[in-house]
């Protein structure tokens, strides 16, 4: 059959005319309502679930090098989660910032190491989570502070926010939204070595995880600790009745990872420690799937 083309011309004239007609008239009808339309508006905006890591120096993995070779061996759960870590105070004027992007080990010391983010994001997509951004803090103070520096209105408190708050307005930025999920914290060494904050970890941190909750999440978002190893740099003396500071602030984390609603804490004892008082990579592995896994159950206990 013979098709005329200038009917078949003049029929796609006026199909295109009209599908232009509709759109300008759509984007009107988006301006007068929205104002302005975002980038994104072509996607479906994501809700990324947020996790806040926060800790010292096995929060940031330090001395877990990873072997090269093989290197950094990527998993699905590990290109998927979205993943930002500096060292406070600096925050993202540290050389040691990550940007947003996939976890994939980092620098300390130029060696590639990692912290328990690694095992934690396996665990919780391993457990079916998807849409999960990490942003990881880590920081040590010294034995010269006079109040605790983790607390609302100090020195790393302040840097803390700040950067989570900054990597919050990019997500965002990109036409997602977010929601803080839970909390994981491994920290307590300084303390014990302070010696004189040590009587107060019980207070401070409990104190500590009501302020996050209400500035980023709800009551019951799950808070997860890990309990600190005896590092004999805390505690160089044999301690026979468990009263030095090392002891008071295991003790601390224990109590307040069975006081504290929707909190728990996470054994490390067993592990091996590799100078001192630090992990393997293959034990930060671990930590973070107990981490997770302590997660997935307060969480669970939440929506019951």
């Amino acid at each position: 059959m013979r098709i005329d083309s200038s009917v078949t011309q003049f029929s796609l004239g006026v199909a295109f005319a009209a599908g232009f007609r509709f759109l300008v008239a759509l984007w009107l009808v988006l301006s007068e309502v929205g104002g302005s339309i975002p980038l994104a508006m072509a996607a479906d905006k994501t809700v990324l679930n947020v996790f806040l890591l926060a800790g010292q120096s096995n929060m940031a993995g330090a001395d877990s090098e990873v072997a090269v070779p093989p290197g950094f061996q990527q998993t699905a759960a590990d290109r998927v989660t979205r993943f930002t870590m500096a060292p406070l105070p600096d925050g993202e004027k540290a050389q040691q910032f990550v940007p947003w992007g996939e976890i994939k080990g980092h620098q300390a010391k130029n060696k590639l190491v990692h912290g328990p983010e690694v095992g934690f994001a396996r665990a919780l997509y391993a457990a079916g989570w998807r849409d999960v951004a990490i942003v990881k803090v880590h920081a040590n103070f010294g034995r010269d502070v006079q109040s605790w520096p983790w607390g609302e209105g100090g020195a790393l408190f302040e840097a803390w926010t700040k950067f989570v708050d900054a990597r919050l307005a990019e997500i965002t930025a990109q036409g997602h939204s977010t929601r803080v999920c839970g909390f994981v914290w491994h920290q307590g060494i300084d303390d014990a070595i302070h010696g004189k904050l040590a009587s107060h970890y019980q207070r401070n941190l409990s104190d500590l995880i009501g302020v996050l909750r209400k500035r980023y999440a709800a009551e019951h978002v799950p808070f997860v600790l890990a309990r600190s190893v005896n590092s004999r740099i805390a505690q160089p003396r044999p301690d026979p009745e468990n009263n030095s500071p090392m002891a008071l602030v295991r003790r601390a984390q224990v109590k307040v990872g069975e006081s504290v609603p929707y909190a728990a804490w996470i054994d490390v004892d067993d592990l091996p420690n590799v100078n001192t008082h630090h992990f393997s990579a293959d034990s930060q592995l671990v930590i973070g799937r107990r981490f997770g896994e302590a997660f997935l159950r307060l969480q669970q206990k939440a929506e019951d």
